[in-house]
């Protein structure tokens, strides 16, 4: 049988295992998921069954906007040494193939959420912040990335929902509230760890409008900002006495390792630190839900 379905689903079993992975972005999927299931955790209220679809829900509604994002960056992520090896960037896989897949998985996805208003509202607000305002500001200004900051912080917000519990009843506002700033030094960090590759595409780079001192200021008003969200997690509704102690030591141990890198003059290892925060932070909120 031909025709141009079966042709679009053929380009996907010719991709390798490793443009798989390109094409998926494993790390950033988890990420999502993970703070999705955390949402959920914390909400203590929905069964499992609830915690399950609203993190394959958000884990498809990511997929697709992942997959769109690939299709609108084809061109830039071709430019890029980090994104050149993508499939849309070298052809090897369609346009026509990749919407019609992230159509499928939006579809899917928002079908689970449909018996939950709010989440599914929440669900397409993250997709089209990402797809709509993020990636075409992208190229025109390094300030895209607040709302790409709005767009990662509303995941727990769904797992929230999904499990019936109200927005205004606390409790994960102020984890989303940790999720949005944290976002920014990690972009930040980000682009000054691939400024040579973001310059190659053509992309606005910060680090170029601020010069070194000044960006390595606002990085550490943001980390700064960051612990101090994670020491308010210590005085803050329904966490148990353990998370309320962690939280505000996660906090402190960031703060620490932004001194010492402020002296040495170079924040760019300060990435890997403030990845690992988030790590743990998800870690420690998960565990209480089981523990507390």
């Amino acid at each position: 049988m031909r025709g141009p379905l079966p042709h679009m689903f053929g380009q996907f079993r010719n991709l390798t295992a490793g443009e798989w992975s390109l094409l998926v972005r494993p790390r950033l999927l988890l990420m999502v998921c993970a703070s999705t299931l955390t949402g959920a955790l914390l909400a203590r209220s929905g069964a499992w069954t609830e915690v399950v679809r609203a993190t394959l829900a958000v884990g498809l509604l990511s997929f697709a906007g992942t997959l769109v994002n690939q299709v609108q960056e084809r061109r830039i992520d071709a430019l890029m040494t980090r994104t050149c090896h993508r499939p849309l960037a070298t052809g090897r896989l369609s346009v026509e193939a990749a919407l019609v897949l992230a159509m499928m998985l939006l579809a899917t996805g928002a079908g689970l959420l449909f018996n939950r208003p709010v989440a599914l509202l929440l669900g397409l607000a993250a997709v089209a912040l990402y797809n709509l305002v993020y990636t075409p500001l992208k190229s025109r200004t390094p300030l895209a990335l607040f709302p790409g900051a709005v767009s990662g912080a509303l995941p727990p917000l769904v797992g929230w929902a999904t499990c019936g519990r109200s927005l205004l009843d606390g409790g994960v506002l102020l984890f989303g509230l940790l999720l949005a700033i944290w976002q920014v030094p990690h972009f930040l960090l980000l682009m000054l760890k691939y400024r040579d590759d973001y310059r190659q595409a053509g992309l606005p780079v910060l680090a170029d409008r601020l010069g070194r001192n000044r960006l390595n200021l606002v990085v550490a008003c943001w980390v700064l900002a960051v612990g101090s969200v994670l020491v308010a997690h210590g005085v803050g509704p329904g966490l148990g006495l353990p998370a309320r102690l962690a939280m505000p030591a996660i906090g402190s141990w960031l703060v620490l390792c932004l001194a010492r890198q402020m002296r040495r003059g170079e924040l760019r290892p300060l990435f890997v630190r403030v990845n690992m925060v988030m790590g743990l932070v998800i870690a420690v909120l998960a565990a209480d839900r089981f523990w507390g």
